[in-house]
């Protein structure tokens, strides 16, 4: 779709490498997200009970000039889950993840841009579902109202649902470029129930990186 509209791909840096798939469960019905050392950084892999007795597991990090194999994306998961059988994982698929901080334009004439076609994955966590359900909704309803003139309206459109946050989100990622900083928005988010629900809302939606989450943060930098 972005070759359609002459548009590139994200260059390196603005592009992650993700691989998941689902393995045998065990221990406590607990999600873990376990963050790669501040060497490989930005990086961390996961691990999602889904309650069938498997889980959803996975690992990705943001591409820096150098290939990555499917066979070193599956060595770094295991060594952050020892405790999983990734050995026994299934249904194992690799996605190229393009970050918000590198975005085309949002479409021309009857061509829109949804989802990760228009870099719609948060450079802050690598989720990109909200973003895509969001951005989805409103260029069919712009397409269905506004026919050969939807780009335009679906630029405006995204600029006033997402465009603020999308600024936010990416001052996010450039603050947690630095593992310290990491370390730090986990603490606080662990300390407090607002500044929690600040860092989910900042990362998994279309939240904002307040004054007082970024107050929270410094006073956790170790």
């Amino acid at each position: 779709m972005r070759r359609a509209l002459g548009q590139p791909t994200n260059p390196d840096g603005f592009m992650a490498l993700a691989i998941r798939g689902y393995a045998p469960s065990t221990g406590p019905a607990v999600q873990q997200i376990i963050t790669a050392p501040a060497t490989q950084w930005p990086a961390y892999a996961w691990n999602f009970p889904i309650g069938d007795g498997r889980a959803n597991i996975g690992y990705g990090e943001v591409l820096r000039g150098t290939p990555l194999t499917r066979e070193r994306l599956l060595e770094r998961m295991a060594a952050l889950l020892p405790d999983v059988d990734t050995a026994a994982a299934t249904a194992l698929r690799a996605h190229h993840l393009p970050l918000s901080t590198f975005r085309p334009v949002p479409g021309r004439g009857r061509l829109l841009l949804a989802g990760d076609a228009h870099s719609l994955i948060n450079p802050f966590t690598g989720e990109g579902i909200f973003y895509a359900v969001l951005s989805g909704a409103i260029a069919g309803t712009v397409a269905a109202r506004a026919g050969r003139g939807a780009a335009q309206l679906y630029g405006k459109a995204l600029a006033l649902q997402l465009g603020r946050h999308l600024r936010h989100s990416r001052f996010a990622a450039f603050l947690t470029s630095s593992a310290r900083v990491v370390d730090a928005t986990i603490r606080a988010a662990g300390a407090e129930q607002r500044t929690f629900d600040a860092i989910v809302r900042l990362g998994l939606g279309d939240g904002l990186l307040s004054p007082r989450t970024l107050a929270a943060i410094v006073r956790n930098i170790r």
